[in-house]
């Protein structure tokens, strides 16, 4: 009898989760990507358009495999690939309208890449990225004061349209992402005290890492970046995290800022986006 996927929730989540505490920080990633699931769930059990799978086995339980399709973006986790575990799961997947495959740990990329390979899936893009990684311990010391005229604050929902504008990555849709991760996820924002003009900001993504991370083009080479990175690893770090962050490997500007700040590279990441099979797909803005 063929494996299936399998619809699951909150306390499976839990329960994988505490599988990724071994061999630390080997599987930070899918840790904290759990981990934010996880308060999503706890804040809002019903969240439209997430599906959340494991397959219908013993074994892939006790890996702890999961795959998250939140709207267009898809996570996967799994302690280990014993029997093509990942590549099955990936594989009963609906690939019709694209995915953006997120953060993919390079354990995985094999197994994604094989599926886009069998099932003559079209990239929008392919791009790796390494995993910087900062001990809560250490980020606890990055506290910082903000500049002088300036305040440091967790940003606010009315900030999502000039975070999205900003953005690089913008698309339609993406300022809902912005919105809900402002609500569900640690920010930090950089203001100028008068006017109150929003400056620098990141917030923490889905997958756990640090992301959106952007100063206005008018207060660059300030460090104001800096600041903000510090202020959000900071305050994650009080809540007993570690840090992760994704920068690309052409990216030697917030590399660099990263490793001054006493971030590792412990591992490499794969972004990959699929080409809708089904003719074009947009997802809607609002959803």
């Amino acid at each position: 009898m063929c494996a299936q996927l399998k619809v699951i929730g909150l306390p499976d989540l839990q329960e994988f989760q505490g599988l990724y505490k071994q061999d630390w920080p080997k599987y930070c990633q899918e840790y904290y990507c759990l981990d934010n699931f996880i308060e999503f769930l706890k804040k809002q059990p019903y969240m439209k358009n997430l599906r959340i799978y494991t397959l219908d086995m013993q074994q892939a339980r006790e890996a702890g495999l999961f795959v998250i399709v939140d709207r267009y973006q898809l996570f996967v986790g799994s302690l280990n690939n014993a029997n093509g575990l990942v590549g099955r799961a990936l594989d009963l997947l609906d690939w019709s309208m694209g995915l953006k495959c997120s953060s993919i740990p390079f354990r995985h990329v094999d197994a994604l890449e094989g599926i886009v390979e069998s099932k003559k899936l079209s990239l929008v893009f392919r791009d790796s990225t390494d995993l910087f990684y900062l001990k809560a311990e250490e980020a606890l010391k990055l506290k910082v004061n903000p500049p002088a005229g300036f305040i440091l604050r967790s940003l606010n929902v009315a900030d999502a349209p000039l975070i999205n504008e900003e953005w690089p990555n913008h698309h339609m849709g993406s300022l809902f992402f912005i919105e809900r991760q402002i609500r569900m996820c640690v920010s930090a924002g950089l203001y100028r005290e008068d006017p109150q003009e929003l400056v620098a900001w990141c917030i923490r993504l889905q997958g756990g890492y640090l992301g959106a991370l952007q100063v206005k083009n008018s207060y660059q080479r300030r460090g104001f970046g800096s600041v903000v990175t510090r202020e959000i690893s900071y305050r994650l770090a009080f809540q007993g995290h570690d840090v992760m962050a994704l920068v690309g490997h052409s990216n030697k500007p917030s590399a660099g800022m990263f490793n001054k700040l006493g971030f590792q590279v412990i591992d490499q990441c794969l972004w990959l986006r699929t080409e809708p099979t089904k003719g074009d797909f947009t997802w809607p803005e609002g959803e």
